[in-house]
């Protein structure tokens, strides 16, 4: 609408990317009018893309670099605040705001950018920037982040939400089977029942495994995502008492902590995260905000009463870091 601030929001297809631009824009439509507009873009030359990288500081034809670089289809309006995540982003977010002086802001970490380009660069762990905004979670659209109060199903309920091999976990037929057997203990301790959903990257011989060893009973709700794919996340933490997720996903992690239930992580025996993605599992450790468990941990981390985990402000503290930046109305 006319007088809505534009906001382009970069994407390259990772959902989980997408869901920390949309948890930005969705901080400021909080409080202000705004047009959410969708960016869609790939990486047409990797070798153009590393090359514009090293030489981002001197680069004067935007357009010109983002053709080489990139398919990408721009609207027709004026945009009045860029957003992204995603490495394959970066380039793409620095190059349009300069051609449309714009300001700019990132989620993640720079994987080498040059970090003047960006006006505010969010993250969950320090990177030492004067312009980085650090987080005590990444942005979550509002959706996730407004999850009601538990529904109240007549036994309680867990919510189990499965990843699978990345972010330097790798998961084995054992892990999985102890995975199962550690599910069924953990349901029996809180006298539960679980919701479980498996996910794009969990596998056909994975979900298989989980399959036998999950009593059929057990389960008051399941998604196996390679056979019947259903978004149904949202709905199984309104339904859940507890969560847990395994850790190869910050993503999950992040939007079970938004919706305020207990949250227990899980990991396998091989784990190599990197050192950004090992720190915020700590510090959200540290803070209270999760539970973290492994193969043999025990089961009974918190009483079945325990109180739900506080959640923090994430997005007046975004807004709060833009104020700078776009002339904010009231905080």
């Amino acid at each position: 609408m006319a007088g809505d601030r534009v906001l382009w929001l970069l994407s390259d297809g990772a959902p989980g990317h997408w869901s920390q631009s949309q948890g930005i824009a969705d901080a400021l439509a909080a409080t202000e009018p705004v047009d959410i507009q969708r960016i869609n873009l790939t990486v047409r030359s990797t070798f153009w893309k590393r090359l514009g990288r090293l030489s981002m500081p001197w680069i004067r034809n935007s357009r010109w670099w983002l053709a080489k670089v990139y398919n990408i289809r721009l609207p027709a309006s004026t945009p009045s605040l860029i957003i992204s995540s995603g490495g394959n982003t970066l380039l793409a977010n620095a190059l349009l705001a300069r051609l449309f002086n714009a300001p700019n802001v990132y989620s993640g970490t720079l994987k080498g950018y040059d970090a003047s380009a960006y006006r505010v660069i969010f993250t969950v762990v320090s990177q030492k920037l004067s312009n980085n905004c650090i987080l005590p979670l990444p942005p979550v659209p509002q959706a996730i982040s407004s999850v009601p109060d538990i529904a109240g199903d007549a036994t309680p309920c867990v919510a189990v939400l499965i990843g699978g091999d990345g972010a330097g976990y790798r998961y084995t037929a054992a892990d999985w089977r102890n995975l199962a057997q550690w599910l069924v203990a953990l349901a029996a301790s809180r006298e539960a029942r679980i919701l479980l959903t498996t996910s794009r990257r969990t596998g056909a011989a994975a979900e298989a495994i989980l399959q036998a060893e999950l009593p059929v009973d057990l389960l008051a709700d399941a998604v196996w995502w390679l056979q019947d794919p259903r978004p149904v996340v949202r709905s199984f933490l309104q339904r859940a008492t507890s969560v847990v997720v395994t850790e190869d996903s910050l993503t999950m992690i992040a939007e079970s902590i938004y919706s305020r239930r207990e949250v227990l992580t899980w990991a396998p025996e091989q784990v190599a995260p990197n050192t950004n993605d090992a720190q915020a599992l700590a510090n959200y450790a540290a803070d209270g905000l999760i539970f973290r468990s492994h193969m043999g941990a025990e089961i009974n981390l918190l009483a079945r009463d325990a109180k739900i985990a506080h959640c923090p402000d994430v997005p007046g503290m975004i807004r709060a870091a833009l104020q700078p930046h776009l002339n904010l109305g009231e905080l």
